[in-house]
């Protein structure tokens, strides 16, 4: 089992980066392999709309510290996507990031399921920590989910809300949800 682990936030060992190693401690435990990628420590921009990915090449032609890590996407089983929401949506750090995963997609076809570059089969997992009350995002997790399903993920959601806003907040059951969640997919294998 092949897994990537996206860690938008900008804290080393912020909240959701907490969340997303509780996940990721399991399925090493059960035989996984993780590549992490904490976004916040990588040299990178945005997608620069140049279309490059679908006029010239089938990749991003960006060449930057997100070349290797969407590049992973094509080998992952699972992509662990985790994020704090910041203002309403994922911090800058994430949806930098997110949005240049739209060189996955292919614009040269009308068929729904054909849209995606990846090969089929795949989880993702969308991981959103924020300090509001439970339902408040969750037009975030749904947009993230639905462009998620485009790329072709079974898409499963872990959401831990009404957080307090010191760095170390307890998140003991969050860090169990990530755990349980981990056991289930790796027993699924």
């Amino acid at each position: 089992m092949n897994i990537v682990s996206l860690l938008g936030s900008a804290r080393k060992n912020g909240t959701s980066a907490r969340i997303a190693r509780a996940f990721t401690d399991t399925a090493v435990a059960y035989g996984a392999t993780v590549t992490e990628y904490p976004l916040n420590t990588m040299q990178y921009r945005g997608c620069q709309g140049c279309e490059g990915c679908h006029t010239r090449s089938d990749r991003c032609v960006l060449r930057d510290d997100a070349t290797p890590a969407l590049d992973q996407l094509y080998h992952a089983d699972i992509v662990l996507f985790a994020a704090p929401v910041y203002f309403g949506d994922t911090c800058g750090q994430f949806k930098s990031f997110y949005d240049r995963m739209w060189s996955l997609l292919r614009t040269d076809t009308d068929d729904d399921e054909a849209y995606s570059r990846l090969p089929p089969g795949k989880t993702a997992i969308l991981l959103l920590t924020h300090v509001d009350r439970a339902a408040a995002h969750d037009d975030v997790v749904e947009r993230y989910t639905r462009t998620l399903e485009l790329y072709g993920f079974t898409v499963r959601t872990l959401t831990a809300a009404g957080l307090l806003l010191q760095p170390n907040t307890d998140v003991d059951s969050y860090l169990q949800a990530a755990t349980v969640l981990a056991r289930e997919l790796m027993r699924a294998e």
